[in-house]
């Protein structure tokens, strides 16, 4: 009788019991197992009784879902003045997929890729800034000075890295690139360079020398704009706080539309004003950075919560965590997933119930009655020790 329980017996690496899993990839909603062997989704079903795992993860109460995609941080430590280290955020926010948003340009990528992405074990992309050095110089705007830009490095480089350096970067104000000519200038080529290199380009709006329709001219689907709920001179919103028509057909015809939350660039009225319009985010992301870190961004789980608050349906906030952002990678038949057979990505969120504080880039608060935390990440069939913690959890008085 033992042999043959042993011979049935499933054996995994983990097994992560009775949580509600969603997976938007599979239109999957429901209490599961899910087993994990050799980094792989070994099984998801119901009950897995027969598993015989090495680790267990009791998730009942709490929810399983696709290790998180952030679109949009900045992991360039000690070379970019405001980048933070990549694999403390991974545990810390569920995110075990990260897309550095242009932190390295042409003249210290291979650097960037050399000291950070091939040494740590979070999965991180790059956008390649069309200012070749980077964000090492951003308080100073990286194009003002046109010598800095460097279309051909961008492409050369996306060439030299393949499967890491993704795309193209512009941070799109008018104290970056510059005003009139000079700014559609700097803008032009970087278009280029994402058309150039068979990629595409995520473009930051600041108050840009160009408006958003304008803007659009330019891109295909396929391309982004990020920070899309900041408020300021250049918006989604025309000046009656509608949606552009403009923005609006870019959307549906696949143009990305991303949050990028970050330090200045989320607006609750912006953001509310555009979900009434009909305009929802393709993609959440964080724009994580040391001046946002401990607030108001904290991480993915509580930028997600904003959108919960704002009435958006979990299944979507968790696709526009997951499933959408693999797809912008191009990595949907392996990230954002939880299909047997793909990369163990797995985030365990606890979504806490009570009156917490939310704060927008524009340090007006909200009171939510939801709060998504992470409680336990799988990174590529690995348990990755810590959490989220407590200090994104402001409680309403």
């Amino acid at each position: 009788m033992d042999s043959g329980q042993r011979v049935d017996a499933m054996l995994c690496d983990i097994l992560i019991r009775g949580g509600e899993v969603i997976d938007p990839s599979q239109g999957m909603r429901g209490v599961r197992d899910v087993a994990i062997a050799g980094g792989r989704i070994l099984a998801i079903e119901e009950s897995l009784d027969s598993a015989e795992p090495t680790f267990t993860v009791d998730a009942r109460g709490l929810l399983v879902v696709p290790g998180l995609i952030d679109l949009h941080v900045h992991v360039y430590p000690h070379h970019m003045p405001l980048g933070l280290e990549a694999d403390p955020l991974c545990p810390a926010g569920g995110v075990t997929t990260m897309l550095d948003a242009g932190s390295a340009g042409s003249r210290n990528f291979a650097g960037f890729r050399r000291d950070v992405i091939d040494r740590i074990d979070t999965q991180v992309f790059g956008l390649v800034n069309l200012a070749s050095p980077g964000l090492i110089a951003a308080d100073l705007g990286e194009l003002v000075d046109r010598r800095h830009a460097d279309p051909a490095g961008v492409v050369r480089t996306i060439s030299e890295n393949p499967g890491v350096a993704v795309g193209v970067k512009i941070r799109a104000g008018k104290h970056i690139i510059g005003d009139g000519e000079q700014g559609w200038e700097n803008f032009r080529e970087a278009v280029g360079a994402a058309r150039e290199s068979g990629t595409w380009i995520m473009v930051h709006i600041g108050e840009s020398p160009m408006s958003i329709p304008e803007m659009l001219e330019h891109l295909e689907p396929g391309d982004c704009i990020t920070h899309c709920f900041k408020g300021g001179s250049t918006r989604v919103l025309d000046d009656d706080d509608g949606v552009f028509a403009a923005v609006r057909d870019a959307s549906e015809a696949g143009v990305i539309f991303d949050v990028g939350h970050g330090f200045g660039s989320f607006q609750w009225e912006t953001c509310q004003a555009a979900l009434d319009g009909g305009l929802e985010p393709t993609t959440i992301s964080t724009d994580l950075h040391s001046k946002n870190l401990h607030g108001p961004v904290y991480d993915m789980p509580t930028t997600m919560s904003k959108f919960l608050h704002l009435g958006v349906p979990l299944e979507r906030v968790i696709e526009m965590s997951t499933t959408r952002p693999a797809a912008v990678l191009g990595q949907a038949d392996q990230l954002g997933t939880l299909r047997v057979g793909t990369v163990a990505d797995v985030a365990v969120l606890e979504r806490q119930q009570g009156r917490f504080v939310l704060t927008d880039s524009y340090r007006q608060d909200r009171t939510s009655e939801d709060l998504l935390v992470a409680t336990t990440t799988v990174r590529r069939g690995e348990l990755v020790p810590g959490g989220g913690g407590l200090r994104m959890r402001h409680t309403a008085e």
